[in-house]
């Protein structure tokens, strides 16, 4: 792991980089800058985990560096450092997501607990991506074995088959063992309709084809289609079909 400190005061920088066995946490590489450009530079030129940066600095402060960390570096997390405990720098430090706020002089023994905290929650962390690489990589194999039909298609048949039905996303994306997100958008790009617009299509071409060859009222027929309210079926087929319900049945009763 890769640490940066930041402080404009050289004293306070050496003293933090030599009195900490910084290895003993892990990082096998510390840099130091003593102001938020040759802090900007040590994060663009290295993978940086950890900042531990002083709010009071000449030129942008640590609170204006964070902000910036917290928006361009979704990896390096940050822990304050100042000589003031007031109430709005920790504010505006929370509101940065900032890791942690330390103050001058700093007590050792508190860092030592912030950096056990950070390395145990790291660990965390790269447990639950491991796992959630795994479980991606063994649904993705899942999918592939799939051979009767692809996922879509079997998302395209559940709706065929349940228009009558309330039709949730994550029912379908469950079916097509994808996430949501993932699902909607693989769904669109093959079908060139949202979701929502797909099964409108089909719950209206079903009540087209009901109106054609059935004397079921309306009302039945909103209801075979999963539509409960009936004026808003109407609004529904007149706005696919471009007339009502009662002028497409009677236009086109009897015929194929």
């Amino acid at each position: 792991m890769k640490l940066l400190l930041v402080d404009d005061e050289i004293v306070a920088l050496n003293a933090l980089k030599r009195r900490v066995d910084w290895i003993k946490y892990g990082f096998s590489d510390v840099y130091t800058a003593m102001d938020a450009d040759n802090a900007r530079k040590m994060l663009d030129e290295n993978t940086i985990d950890l900042v531990l940066c002083d709010i009071e600095m000449p030129g942008d402060s640590g609170l204006i560096l964070s902000a910036e960390i917290r928006d361009n570096y979704e990896n390096t997390e940050v822990i304050m450092v100042t000589c003031h405990s007031d109430f709005d720098s920790m504010k505006s430090s929370m509101q940065n997501r900032v890791r942690d706020y330390l103050l001058k002089p700093i007590d050792y023994d508190e860092l030592d607990l912030m950096l056990k905290k950070y390395i145990e929650d790291k660990e965390k962390r790269e447990t639950k991506d491991k796992i959630d690489r795994i479980v991606r990589i063994a649904e993705e194999k899942d999918t592939d074995e799939i051979t009767d039909k692809d996922p879509i298609e079997k998302a395209e048949e559940y709706i065929e088959k349940h228009l009558s039905e309330k039709i949730y996303v994550e029912n379908l994306a469950k079916i097509a063992y994808m996430n949501e997100q993932y699902f909607m958008r693989v769904f669109k790009k093959r079908t060139q309709k949202s979701v929502t617009e797909y099964i409108t299509d089909k719950r209206m071409q079903l009540a087209a084809q009901l109106l054609r060859d059935t004397d079921k009222s309306i009302s039945f027929i909103a209801d075979a289609v999963g539509i409960t309210d009936d004026a808003y079926f109407s609004r529904s087929f007149k706005k696919h079909s471009g007339i009502s319900p009662t002028e497409y049945r009677n236009r086109f009763s009897g015929k194929s």
